[in-house]
């Protein structure tokens, strides 16, 4: 069974009103929550200068933390301007190098299709991006690809045809569990084989009720290995409600492990 994490788009509320920095989330994931794993939003980067890089990194070396999944606002693959495709191409880049400096098990970067239906302009390139970025990954020891958070990838059988043509180990998803606009009674089984990390979200999840455990049991099933991982959306008295939520996720996952 792997860890547990919180995503660090949890504290955005704390974030926005300059209460929380990375450095205040990675202690707080250590020293709060008693957590070896960080799920860090790109957002919350106040530089991606080598000085700033290169202190994160200490950081997580001093704390013993690993970097379950690292999310790239801003490099999406597709955009219709060629030339924001293309400075989103060279984010990606430069979110795959952090990505390696860091150790990240896995580096969320959008397909940036914002319909349900991708044309096949956009098919081809975001293979093709996928194919560059998953070699690199897979020489790095990380995997990548897309979260279900955008339209084009809130459709599980769009995500099966892009995983099936990338066709490399290294190509996941960053799974909102349970956050779908098509075919959403099998969208979590679909995609569980390629699931790279899973985030669970009282928004989509029924927390109070037997939802969150079929869930993590589905995806057990489906041959989930990454880490245990909630995000919290309520931008009000965060660190306690994100207490409460990790709490109500490791009893799933315990249950669904068969541990006491």
């Amino acid at each position: 069974m792997a860890g547990f994490s919180i995503g660090s788009w949890s504290f955005h509320a704390l974030f926005a009103a300059g209460k929380i920095n990375l450095f205040g989330y990675l202690e707080s994931i250590k020293y709060r929550y008693r957590l070896d794993q960080a799920d860090i939003w790109s957002g919350m980067l106040l530089s991606t200068e080598d000085s700033y890089i290169n202190s994160v990194k200490e950081t997580l070396d001093e704390e013993g933390l690993t970097v379950a999944c690292l999310s790239v606002d801003g490099a999406d693959i597709w955009h219709d301007d060629p030339a924001i495709r293309e400075q989103n191409y060279q984010k990606a880049l430069l979110y795959l190098d952090i990505a390696r400096r860091w150790g990240a098990k896995a580096l969320r970067i959008d397909m940036g299709v914002n319909s349900l239906a991708i044309t096949d302009e956009q098919f081809n390139l975001i293979v093709m991006r996928y194919r560059e970025y998953t070699q690199f990954g897979q020489e790095h020891g990380f995997r990548v690809g897309p979260q279900t958070h955008q339209a084009g990838s809130q459709s599980p059988q769009n995500l099966k045809r892009v995983s099936d043509e990338v066709a490399s180990p290294s190509f996941g998803i960053v799974l909102n569990v349970n956050r779908w606009l098509a075919d959403k009674e099998i969208g979590d089984e679909l995609v569980s084989p390629f699931t790279m990390h899973a985030q669970f979200d009282r928004a989509f999840v029924d927390f109070a009720g037997t939802g969150l455990l079929q869930k993590v049991q589905l995806l057990r099933q489906g041959g989930y290995q990454g880490c245990w991982s909630l995000e919290f959306r309520g931008g009000a008295d965060e660190y306690l409600e994100v207490e409460h939520d990790l709490l109500t996720v490791r009893r799933a996952v315990r249950q669904a492990f068969g541990e006491n």
